[in-house]
């Protein structure tokens, strides 16, 4: 699976199951070995990171950790990850990932700063989303957001994703600082936690009266 953005494309193929090698995997691997100064740049960027609910990255060190993390999930099929790359250049603009647990997998995504506001994670998601979808074994599809980031709740909306409710107090954002009613909310105070979902239609369509 790989995926490009600004008209982005992805390529599949139909007969393999997910997490298996789309034909890009040496790419990708590639990417996260060479560029973990592009993900340090982009994970050490507070407007990122703010509402992100895994610390950003200190040093270019942590940043190959992460990667390799990636790798290792990726070949264990507990996560699956790739990088979002901008057209024509070949530019890594962001990143975009599921797990897969049963019948239903949750995914994620971030994009540097740059290019916010240009649509392309909402093509990333909605590419993602869609072959998630064509997947017989999968049932439901998940995503979470803070319930203030109104940002990542547009993208979801638009990948096709419904707003199921708010799990009060449900998550820790460890980069989130903010200041209200005078005080300071710390990094370590739960905060809610918007849930988005696109579920199978399990109903058989209505029996037509013989004529």
């Amino acid at each position: 699976l790989r995926i490009e953005a600004q008209y982005l494309f992805m390529q599949e193929d139909p007969s393999v199951e997910l997490g298996a090698d789309f034909g890009s995997w040496a790419w990708i691997q590639a990417e996260y070995t060479l560029a973990p100064h592009w993900t340090f740049a982009a994970a050490n960027d507070a407007e990122v990171m703010r509402y992100m609910d895994w610390p950003a990255l200190r040093a270019e060190a942590e940043a190959r950790a992460y990667l390799e993390g990636c790798a290792a999930r990726w070949n264990a099929g507990s996560e699956f990850h790739w990088v979002i790359e901008a057209k024509p250049q070949g530019q890594a603009i962001g990143t975009i990932a599921c797990r897969p647990k049963g019948h239903a997998v949750d995914f994620g995504y971030f994009l540097a700063r740059a290019h916010w506001g240009q649509g392309l994670g909402t093509e990333a998601a909605q590419l993602l989303v869609g072959w998630l979808q064509r997947q017989a074994s999968i049932w439901r599809i998940w995503a979470t957001a803070d319930a203030d980031n109104l940002r990542s709740a547009a993208v979801l909306l638009k990948a096709g994703l419904v707003r199921e409710g708010v799990m009060r107090k449900a998550s820790i954002r460890p980069n989130f600082m903010a200041t209200a009613h005078g005080s300071s909310i710390q990094a370590s105070t739960p905060r809610d936690t918007a849930l988005f979902a696109w579920a199978r239609d399990a109903t058989p369509a209505p029996q037509q009266d013989p004529a």
